[in-house]
């Protein structure tokens, strides 16, 4: 009886947490990124153990466990506009990475620009379309489990069609992504589809999940090695969030009030933290360096996103 209270005891505790890290996620990212580039010693001792790929297989488990299959298979109203979204997206956000890329010079920098544009929508992308007021679960969840598959079957030959040299054959990016990104959602939807705990783990996942994106942003900050080129890396990944910003709101055009937040932030915001996994695998862990910089743009960006769509 003691061992059951103390953990209903907790579940108000967990979600106190939860709570927090969700208003001030903003703040949060700022002081854990500045941490990683003023105190790059640890980050950089854990990056070479392979943590960025072990901390990504924790966040997308308990992104995947936001989602039950049945949820899937309420998304048949909105598939073609979600069709029009990720065939626009796997073509065109690649391309504009590309050509983002050109602004910066080395391979490894290059590398990490161009992994941009072959990640998946971003996870905290689904959360803060529903801040927004937008269809989560339709929309936004459907875009982040099908861009995520496609990332894992498409990132390694659309980066070669590319001219990517990357350190690893398409056959090892794929295990790779099949490990850290695949298998950790499906088991993380299967989870909540059998639901074993009756829905009283959510807060842990939910804190579970938070501080895994912030610990990731921390370890990617970590590989920032400030020099005068970061200035022409953070314009390049600016470029880039601008052309996919444009894109989101192309897309949405003509949608209804509710699914046009749950387009843009999907489409505008990638996954830093897979980006940085197929950085490091394909180019190096340096190339995971400018994922840093570009997971502190896309939450700023959607934070404000969700501050304006309140406002209007």
């Amino acid at each position: 009886m003691a061992s059951s209270d103390g953990v209903i005891g907790l579940r108000p505790r967990l979600a106190g947490v939860a709570g927090f890290l969700d208003r001030f996620l903003l703040p949060l990212v700022l002081v854990v990124a500045g941490l990683g580039v003023v105190l790059p010693e640890p980050g950089r001792r854990l990056d070479g153990g392979g943590a960025i790929l072990i901390t990504l297989a924790v966040l997308v488990f308990c992104t995947g466990s936001s989602v039950a299959f049945a949820d899937i298979r309420g998304m048949r109203a909105a598939a073609g506009r979600m069709a029009l979204v990720l065939a626009a997206s796997t073509v065109i956000l690649p391309l504009l990475a590309w050509l983002a890329s050109r602004l910066v010079s080395g391979a490894a920098l290059r590398g990490g620009v161009l992994a941009a544009g072959v990640a998946p929508v971003e996870v905290a992308s689904v959360a803060l379309t529903g801040m927004a007021g937008g269809e989560v679960v339709v929309v936004a969840a459907g875009l982040l489990i099908a861009s995520t598959l496609l990332t894992v079957l498409l990132a390694g030959p659309i980066l070669g069609l590319l001219g990517a040299h990357s350190a690893v054959s398409q056959l090892g990016l794929l295990s790779t992504l099949a490990l850290v990104v695949a298998l950790p959602l499906i088991a993380g939807c299967a989870m909540r589809t059998l639901d074993p705990f009756g829905g009283r783990e959510r807060s842990l996942i939910e804190v579970i999940g938070m501080a895994s994106l912030l610990v990731l942003l921390w370890e990617i900050s970590s590989e920032l090695r400030l020099h005068a080129s970061d200035g022409r890396v953070a314009v390049a990944l600016l470029v880039f969030l601008a052309g996919a910003g444009a894109l989101g709101w192309l897309l949405a055009r003509g949608a209804p009030q509710g699914q046009r937040t749950a387009v843009i932030l999907p489409t505008t915001m990638r996954d830093f933290a897979v980006a940085a996994g197929i950085a490091a695998s394909a180019f190096g862990i340096a190339a995971a360096a400018p994922l840093g910089i570009y997971g502190v743009m896309v939450l700023v960006f959607g934070a404000i996103a969700v501050n304006a769509s309140k406002r209007a």
